[in-house]
This record gives C-alpha cells, structure tokens and sequence, in this order.
C-alpha cells in the first residue's frame, strides 16, 4: 500500500508571504474519510483516553481542532488546531523490528500532537514523547493487518518541522524555505534535535557500517516497494515547489496535489486512472492498493486565524471547499461509513470518482471543467466573505463574522454535492446506453461497487 504526500511552504517562498501547509491523504479503498471539528475540553485528574487501539492518561486540558480522519479511528490523517497548528503524517517502512506490544498509531500521535500542542515545536515534542513511551506497533487497517512507521510535517504561523521515526526513534529538522515528505526517509545528517540515543541505537543494531557517518534514512530505510516507489512521487513535489518558488499560493498547490506526473516521463498512458506508477493524486489499480482520500490546504490569517481549503476523494475529480475554524461544519462533511451512503460528501465525490474511472478519457475533461468552475466560483466567494468577515471581526462583531463563514461552507457544501450528483448521473445514463463498464478497469470497478453499495451499471 502507498500512502501520502505532504508539503509545506514558509513565506519566504509564498506569494503572499504567508506559511502554506498542504497534504493528500491516500487510504485504503472504501475507507471514507469525513472532515470532524473536535471542541475544547477539560478532563478531570486520572482521566484515561482510549485511542484506537491502547489506552493512555488524559491531559487535563485540549485544544479544538478541525480533522480528516478515517471513520473507523481514533486518530486523524490531517488536522489543525485552535492555535494553529497543522499536521500530517506519512507511512515509513523502518528496518526494525516490531515492538512486542500493541502501540498508537500514526494517525493517534497527529490527534494527540493537535490535542496538546499550542505551536508546532511543542506538537512535535508531545508526539515524540509519546512514541517513545508507547510506540507505534499498530494496525493501521481497517480490513487487514498493516503496521508502519510514521514521518510528518508540523507547521504553524511561524515555523514548520519534519518528525521521522523508526521504532520509538526519531529525527527532526527544522524547515528554512520549502520541504515535502512521502513514503521514503528524508532527513540524513541534517537534523537538528532526535532522540538521545538515535545514533548509539541505530549502530547497536548493526544499521551502519562501523565508524561510517550517521545518516538516518540509509541507517533506517526498509528496501521494499513502498519505499522505492515513493522516491519518484517525493522528487516531483520538490521540483514543482522548486519551479513555483517565491510565487507558491493555494492555486499553484492545487495544480501540485491534482498530479500525475503529467508532463514527465512516467506520465500516464491511458488516464488517471492507470495508476502504472503512483503519483500525487493517487488512483488505486486493484483492490489492495491505496488512494487518495482527501486532501487539505491550509494558510494562516492575521484575523481570521486558519483558513482551510478541503477536497473529499481525488482532488482531481473533486473540488476545494472553504472550511473555517468556526466550530461548525455541514453535516455532509462529518458523515461517513464503510458503504455509500447519499448524506456523505465523501461518498457522493467517491462515487463520482468511480464513474470518471469507467472512461477517463471520456468523462474526465467535462468533469473537471464542471468541477473548475464551481472551484473558481468557490474561491471569488470565499474572497469576498473572508474580507466581510474581517471587518465584521474588526468591528467587534465575530459572531456575525463565523455566521457568515458558515452559511458560504453550507451553500458550497451544498452546491458540490448537487453538481457531482448531477455529473454522475449522467455518466451512468452514458454508459447504460453503451451496454454497462467496459475496458480494463471494468472488473474492478464493477467489484468495488458491490462492495460499497453504489447503485453504477453492472
């Protein structure tokens, strides 16, 4: 299974001057992925948390945070906190061997790192001291058993950070311009702060040559698939930063999250679809492999504090959202179960993804031109309420502001969901008339639609 890509840009390399953070989530087929807003709270002394899989002491006090998680989870893929703080993870292969005792996953530390950490620096450290008390050895699938390593990215309004891990090891660096991460060690000798005995510990296990330097990715790095085939996907989100640098905003990130390596060597021969090689916006071959869920953007404003943009499925047959820390969210974004189901955003753009796939070259283009539209009607919109909402702020008036933020992330909730239902069925019609699925991708199309109750053409 691959998984993930993440980036981040600091306002040296923005246009707007403004730290930039952004992710796609890739998971497992029919594994939906609603958009929660978790609130504040206060636990009392000795309270205990269950995660997904373990049980651990409460703190005493959390922040509210706005997540994408996996229904079926404790933890969350992406997050932002109340005070702004964003993180996203990544799923490494360590050459170590599991720990004997069920840990927390990934997912659970980008939770607990939102929950209890008011800047990226102390998110990092609260994950860090975590993983070396409980470690990570836990399934993190919903229909097999799949354990993996973590690496993330922690930003705020003024710095970001990369975490590696392997085992209850870590390595962290400091972010001076523009960085990603996917499913393949980055960080070398290069780090700033890791674990005590990191270096002491990777030579006691004979990872390194004696008296060779300490390199974190060559001591750690498992040699299987997922890692190799992951160096291409993290070398292209270096290179488009690398282009886009200095001029980087949500715009030219959504380009970045919607590819396919389409102006490469390994772009696709037959459509997204394809899925020969696994690129940014990831599409699934079989029923085994992984794609993407959800993708989040996320900028920092001087009033507004975090501004989001979220797309549910593929990004490149979907379309961004404005989504506001409000405390409130549409009631379509937080549903969402293992089959389809109509009151799910995440289904219904799932289930337009699905008809896209039956002929990418037929249905994409019309598609995405429906979907672009709407996007840039979305994007004016949201320019204009963000502007009202901070005069309303500036005015002292911040229950009015949230009020109008709310009423543009229903209207565009509500407008999507009508446009994918509307460009479904009319795929479905198409091929009806044509006799059901053909081509290659028939069979698993076909079987993914069983499976998840969507109601396509047999």
């Amino acid at each position: 299974m691959l998984s993930c890509d993440t980036l981040v840009a600091l306002g040296n390399v923005t246009s707007t001057g403004r730290n930039l953070f952004a992710k796609n989530s890739d998971r497992p087929l029919e594994e939906s992925q609603p958009l929660v807003y978790l609130p504040a709270a206060s636990h009392p002394a000795g309270a205990t948390l269950r995660c997904t899989h373990i049980e651990i002491p409460e703190a005493a006090s959390t922040f509210a945070l706005l997540a994408s998680k996996p229904y079926w989870m404790w933890g969350c893929e992406i997050g932002v906190n109340e005070r702004g703080v964003v993180i996203g993870n990544e799923a490494e292969d360590s050459n170590l061997p599991l720990d004997g005792e069920e840990g927390l996953l990934g997912m659970d530390l980008v939770r607990l790192g939102l929950e209890r950490g008011a800047t990226a620096h102390e998110a990092m450290h609260v994950m860090a001291d975590l993983l070396g008390q409980y470690g990570q050895n836990a399934n993190a699938h919903v229909r097999a058993d799949y354990r993996y390593d973590n690496s993330y990215i922690i930003a705020d309004a003024k710095e970001a950070w990369v975490l590696e891990t392997a085992g209850r090891r870590w390595v962290a660096k400091r972010v001076t311009s523009y960085t990603a991460i996917s499913n393949c060690y980055s960080i070398h000798d290069d780090y700033d702060e890791g674990s005590d005995d990191v270096v002491a510990y990777a030579r006691s296990m004979r990872l390194l040559a004696p008296g060779a330097p300490f390199d974190f990715a060559r001591a750690f790095t498992r040699m299987v698939l997922r890692q190799q085939r992951s160096l291409p996907r993290y070398r292209r989100l270096l290179t488009l930063l690398e282009r886009q640098k200095g001029t980087i905003d949500k715009e030219s990130v959504v380009s970045i999250l919607r590819d396919h390596f389409e102006d490469a060597l390994l772009a696709p021969r037959y459509g997204a679809g394809d899925a020969q090689f696994a690129s940014v916006c990831m599409h699934a071959l079989t029923e085994k492999d992984s794609k993407t869920a959800a993708s989040l953007i996320v900028t920092w404003h001087d009033v507004l504090g975090v501004t989001c943009r979220h797309c549910f499925s593929n990004p490149c047959t979907s379309a961004y959202i404005p989504i506001y820390m409000t405390g409130h969210l549409p009631a379509s974004f937080q549903q969402g179960g293992g089959t389809f189901s109509p009151d799910s955003l995440w289904w219904v753009m799932e289930r337009l993804h699905c008809a896209v796939e039956a002929d990418s070259f037929r249905f994409a283009p019309r598609v995405r031109e429906a979907l672009d539209a709407l996007e840039r009607e979305f994007s004016a919109r949201a320019g204009q309420a963000e502007a009202q909402a901070v005069s309303l702020h500036q005015a002292g008036r911040a229950a009015e502001a949230d009020a109008l933020l709310n009423d543009l992330m229903d209207d565009c909730a509500l407008r999507l969901c009508e446009t994918a239902n509307a460009q479904f069925d009319q795929i479905k019609r198409e091929l009806e008339l044509d006799g059901g699925l053909y081509g290659s991708r028939a069979a698993f199309l076909r079987g993914f639609c069983q499976r998840t109750r969507i109601e396509f053409v047999d």
